[in-house]
Parts: structure tokens; C-alpha cells; sequence
């Protein structure tokens, strides 16, 4: 485990001091950071808009079943609450009686501030419209896409770097690649979300004994075969223009042969990306958690360079996270392919390029 890690923390290094030598390998991963700031964005707002309609709904509901007596004083509203004092035009039995309030105040009742006779599920329902479910299914699946077109961008670049040398990649002969491939790269979202779901619906079965143990290890072997072939299969649509069963022959040709003499979990850097992103939402949870606790006033300027400062450790380690994963199983594509040119007997020779081999070492 500690080898593991220490692997870990040699190929981050090495891979950084790659992306500051060509600065232009780190390009699509930062812009990855920013296309999710602005998807999360989208989503926030367009959920902000759609409870503030639910919010307008539930407040005409209330209104409604508040009747002439919803408002009292200066305009102070009852929310319905006084309906049982209004007399016979309350539309409740024994008007007028205390007890009328409470039942209004019971568990789904008009008073009731949980909603759930209100404007209850079938406002709630709203939200869940045929409309919205297609929209933000196609906002999630142009998400997606997004974040795997600049992984193959990273990928494509990181190889000619690799292969022919520093400075060697376009950019855009990358993302033209990208585009060439973008049919096989959607038929690997489709797969991997498959996958995904198989493997938690093995995982989810509730089966006790020898049956739950042989569930959880077919859903764990689906999650890490999956987890291989799927980083190795997207190189393989982008670098040499695969389809995806070309790319997925390919990546179980890669295994078939053993042209890796290494497993991912030898080289701890998966572990190692996602404990840091980790520690860093967890650090920025602890500051606005001891803000609200100690009152600082969170729009006062030291409060906002404190958030601006921790934003910024949040892009710049997640932009890492996502391009050092990508050198990471790109290093490890190209060194298959140079195992591959040899004979079987020549393999052991063959030294892994540029930051794997400083990991290895």
C-alpha cells in the first residue's frame, strides 16, 4: 500500500513537471473545471426557477384555502389558519371551535406547513415534468460528452508528447481528432452507463451469506474491468481512430497478452487525485462551517478572499486531478503499444515513458 502511494506521488510529480514544460497539456483540463462550473450553474438556476414556481403555486394554495380571513391586521398573513373561526364559510365543521385550528394543524392539513394537502405532490410534481426530465437529461448527456471530449483532447496531446517529443501537438489536430471519433466516444458513454448500473444493481441485491459475498465480487469485478477498459479504449478511439468495438478488442487485447506488466492499484494515483479533491471540499465545509459558528460576516473582505483563495485551490486541483488520470492511462496505452512492436521475450525491456517510468523507477 505505502509502494503504492509512494508511485503515486512520483508520477503526479512527474506528470506536472510534464504539463509545466508544455503548457498546453494542461489547456483542455482547466477548461473542463470551467464547463462544469457552468453546467453546475445552469442546473442551479434553472432549479431555482423551477421551485420558484412551485414556491408561487404553494403560495396561491395557501391563499386559497386561507378564505376571507387569511389576512388580518396590516395585512399579516394566516395562511388559512383562522378559517375555522370565519363561521359557516369556513367549510369546516364546529367553526369557530379551537379544535377546528388544531385539526388544521395536523399532519397534512391545510395548516399543516409540510404542504402535503396544499400543493402536495401534485405541485411538487411539476418539477418532474416530461419537459424538465428531457431537459436535463440532454444537459447532462452534453456534460458528460464535454468532459470526454477534452479528456481525449488531453490524451491525444499527452501521446504526441510522449511519442515524437515536446511541442509536438496541436491542439486543434487534437480536437479534430475528437470530433472524427465523437460517434464511438457516445457509444462508450452508453456502455460505461450501463456498466455503471449493472454493477450497482449487483451491488444493491440483498442477499445474505455466499450469494451476497458472490453479488458484491461480480459487481466489484465489473467496476474494475470496466474502470481499465474504458480509460484504455478511449486513446484507442482517439489516438488511432477506432470504433468502439475496435477500441474495446483492443483494450481486451492489451489484457489478453499482458502487455502491462503492472495493475492500476501499483501506481496509486486514482486514490491519491480523489483523497486530495476530497480534503479540499472538506477543508472549505470546516472554514464556512467555523464562519457560521464564530458569526464572521461572510460578505466582509476577509471572508471573500478566504472563499476566492480556496476556489481557486479547488480549480487548480481538480484541473490536475482530471489531466494527471489522463497522462496517467495514456502512459499506460503507450507503453502496451510499445510492448506490442516486440516479441514477447523483448517485453521486459521496454521502459515505461515519460512520468510512469519516473513512478516505476
Amino acid at each position: 500500500m505505502l509502494d503504492s502511494f509512494i508511485r503515486g506521488f512520483k508520477m503526479i510529480w512527474s506528470s506536472i513537471k510534464m504539463g509545466w514544460l508544455d503548457k498546453r497539456l494542461l489547456i483542455p483540463s482547466i477548461l473542463t473545471v470551467f464547463t462544469n462550473m457552468l453546467f453546475s450553474c445552469i442546473f442551479f438556476l434553472d432549479g431555482v426557477r423551477q421551485m420558484g414556481k412551485q414556491a408561487g403555486g404553494v403560495a396561491g394554495a395557501l391563499q386559497q384555502h386561507g378564505g376571507p380571513a387569511a389576512h388580518v391586521g396590516a395585512g399579516m398573513p394566516t395562511h388559512g389558519m383562522l378559517a375555522g373561526l370565519g363561521g359557516p364559510s369556513a367549510g369546516v365543521a364546529n367553526p369557530g371551535s379551537v379544535g377546528s385550528m388544531f385539526n388544521m394543524t395536523q399532519l397534512n392539513g391545510r395548516g399543516d406547513m409540510s404542504g402535503l394537502d396544499s400543493f402536495s405532490w401534485d405541485s411538487l410534481g411539476g418539477l418532474f415534468t416530461t419537459d424538465n426530465i428531457l431537459i436535463v437529461t440532454c444537459l447532462m448527456m452534453v456534460w458528460w460528452l464535454t468532459n470526454r471530449i477534452m479528456e481525449g483532447v488531453t490524451s491525444a496531446l499527452v501521446f504526441s508528447h510522449l511519442t515524437e517529443g515536446k511541442g509536438t501537438g496541436r491542439f486543434a489536430d487534437a480536437i479534430a481528432a475528437v470530433f472524427q471519433s465523437l460517434p464511438a466516444i457516445i457509444v462508450l458513454g452508453v456502455v460505461t452507463l450501463v456498466c455503471k448500473k449493472v454493477a450497482g444493481f449487483l451491488r444493491n441485491r440483498n442477499h445474505g451469506g455466499i450469494f451476497g459475498a458472490g453479488f458484491n465480487m461480480l459487481a466489484g469485478m465489473v467496476e474494475i474491468f470496466w474502470t481499465l477498459a474504458g480509460h484504455l479504449i478511449l486513446p484507442a478511439i482517439v489516438i488511432e481512430g477506432c470504433s468502439f468495438w475496435g477500441g474495446l478488442k483492443r483494450a481486451d487485447r492489451i489484457a489478453q497478452n499482458s502487455l502491462l506488466t503492472i495493475g492500476v492499484g501499483e501506481v496509486g494515483v486514482e486514490l491519491i487525485c480523489r483523497a486530495t479533491t476530497c480534503l479540499v471540499y472538506l477543508s472549505g465545509g470546516v472554514l464556512l462551517g467555523g464562519a457560521l459558528y464564530t458569526q464572521i460576516n461572510l460578505l466582509s473582505p476577509p471572508a471573500i478572499l478566504g472563499a476566492l483563495l480556496w476556489a481557486s485551490v479547488l480549480v487548480v486541483v481538480t484541473a490536475l486531478s482530471i489531466y494527471i488520470r489522463a497522462a496517467f492511462y495514456t502512459c499506460l496505452y503507450v507503453w502496451a503499444l510499445e510492448a506490442e512492436a516486440v516479441d514477447e521475450s523483448e517485453r521486459v525491456k521496454i521502459k515505461a515513458p515519460g512520468p510512469l517510468a519516473a513512478a516505476l523507477a
